[in-house]
């Protein structure tokens, strides 16, 4: 079993790649999003419907239905197919315009969001339908239930999918309106958008599957340079090292879920559905560097002491204001004299350090830099290991080095002026390299 989950479909011409990448991967679910522009009127007719501007909302439903007929008239040429979606398009049109005549209230603005999630999935069924494939669009809404801390009910989830699968045996490939579910009263709802990815691997639980491709934004992740796998594969335990660093890559609990279920994550950038980035699986291939990161609006901060408080009691200080405050610390380092700190902070919080430890500590803030993840089987037996990747970036001033508190990972803080040349460097080292 696979599960294939898109990001963001803006147009036309993105539905097609999706439509593509479905034929590729020849998935058994797949988890679209709602179109970029459907979203946009959807908040428009909240907006308005609120507002007690009726006709406003009439007219964008109008607009709604103009946009995916003139997408149904370009994609879906099959006579009889074509002639079906019409029928379908209108049929969600002459609901919305019922809907929007009730009293404005929050769960029937659910109820009118999840109509457009489900027109906008339509469409890519009937794409696909086009392409000779059996596809019908997955009831989400039914059988996705949160419980009451707002966190999908998977055994509930389980029990209710498999009836699902027993009356559609027929089908092919089920699309999945992303986010759609309900919540613990059985009310339609949906799950955060930060959660996506999230959402996606609770289907590919509840469908047992082995595998799961992710469309997801993959800023400042630079592997996969010769095309192998070798090179970019990760286990789950160095992806969650990457998460806990505070790197943006996947919403923690996905990759509790995928080493529960022993499933295979595939990373693909939202802007080239056809490359692989990175590969999460419970293999390890024993490469050496896998993937370099890149964290910027990261703050460099030391403290170096005063002499009022020994050593160990300015260390205990300062760990009762990170945690008091609930910092976000990237890496540390310290002396007999002194803590380097790498923070993820605001300006007041950097302030309300300041404050609490000024009778303690001096304390030199340089908010003007970069941080470096280096990714891989990277433990310390391994001895040339770290010779070579301080050998790589020799010419290059760092601030700051975090090594052996994982086996995974290797950190080094730079001025954001360097930041391309480390990463650069340590590129052409490891990835390009290897393919050589």
């Amino acid at each position: 079993m696979k599960v294939c989950k898109f990001e963001k479909i803006k147009d036309e011409d993105e539905i097609k790649q999706v439509i593509n990448s479905i034929l590729r991967e020849h998935p058994n679910v797949g988890v679209v999003p709602v179109l970029t522009k459907l979203q946009i009127w959807l908040q428009d007719i909240s907006i308005s419907w609120f507002h007690d501007e009726d006709e406003a909302s009439h007219t964008t439903i109008c607009a709604i239905a103009e946009y995916c007929s003139t997408i149904a008239d370009h994609l879906i040429l099959n006579p009889q197919l074509h002639q079906e979606i019409k029928v379908v398009i209108q049929q969600y049109i002459e609901n919305l315009h019922r809907l929007v005549e009730n009293k404005a209230d929050l769960l029937i603005d659910k109820i009118i969001k999840a109509e457009i999630y489900k027109l906008s999935s339509q469409l890519v069924i009937y794409c696909l339908r086009e392409q000779g494939i059996n596809t019908r669009i997955l009831d989400t809404d039914i059988f996705i239930q949160n419980n009451m801390e707002r966190k999908p009910n998977i055994p509930y989830i389980q029990e209710n999918i498999k009836q699902y699968l027993e009356v559609n045996r027929d089908i092919e490939l089920f699309i999945a309106p992303l986010s759609l579910c309900k919540n613990v009263y059985g009310e339609i709802d949906f799950m955060s958008e930060k959660r996506n990815d999230y959402y996606a691997m609770i289907l590919a639980s509840v469908f047992q599957a082995d595998e799961i491709v992710l469309s997801t934004e993959l800023d400042n992740i630079y592997a996969n340079q010769n095309g192998q796998r070798e090179e970019h594969s990760l286990t789950y335990e160095e992806a969650e090292n990457l998460i806990n660093s505070g790197v943006h890559l996947l919403y923690a609990e996905c990759i509790t879920l995928a080493s529960r279920y022993k499933m295979t994550i595939r990373l693909t950038d939202t802007h080239d559905l056809a490359t692989e980035r990175l590969y999460i699986s419970s293999d390890d291939t024993g490469s050496g560097v896998k993937a370099i990161l890149a964290q910027d609006s990261v703050t460099f901060v030391r403290f170096t002491s005063l002499n009022v408080l020994p050593g160990y009691l300015l260390m205990g200080k300062l760990l009762e204001i990170v945690g008091k405050y609930k910092i976000n610390v990237v890496s540390m380092a310290s002396s007999n004299v002194s803590i380097s700190m790498l923070l993820n902070a605001s300006h007041d919080t950097l302030r309300i350090i300041q404050r609490e430890l000024y009778k303690y500590a001096e304390m030199v803030v340089d908010e003007n830099m970069s941080v470096i993840h280096i990714i891989g089987s990277l433990h310390w037996e391994r001895t040339q290991m770290e010779s070579n990747i301080l050998d790589t970036i020799k010419h290059i001033p760092i601030s700051l080095i975090s090594y052996g508190g994982s086996d995974h990972c290797f950190t080094i803080s730079v001025r954001n002026t360097d930041k391309k040349r480390l990463i650069d460097s340590l590129s052409q080292h490891f990835l390009e390299v290897q393919s050589a």
